[in-house]
């Protein structure tokens, strides 16, 4: 049991920014059902473009 807990720590570790991953995963996800023409023309934002108009509202 305690090896399994060491491995899932182990993996988790190796995510350098979990919020980074998650928002990549989903843009994806969300880009996939979009025609290659919504996407070409109307692009989802990067994360560090997310992230900005988060910090940006906050500090407001």
């Amino acid at each position: 049991m305690k090896e399994i807990a060491l491995l899932a720590l182990l993996v988790l570790a190796g995510c350098a920014d979990p919020a980074r991953n998650l928002y990549e995963g989903i843009k994806q996800n969300n880009d996939a059902q979009r025609t290659p023409m919504e996407r070409a023309t109307q692009p989802a934002p990067s994360y560090d473009t997310y992230q900005r108009s988060i910090d940006s509202e906050a500090a407001k």
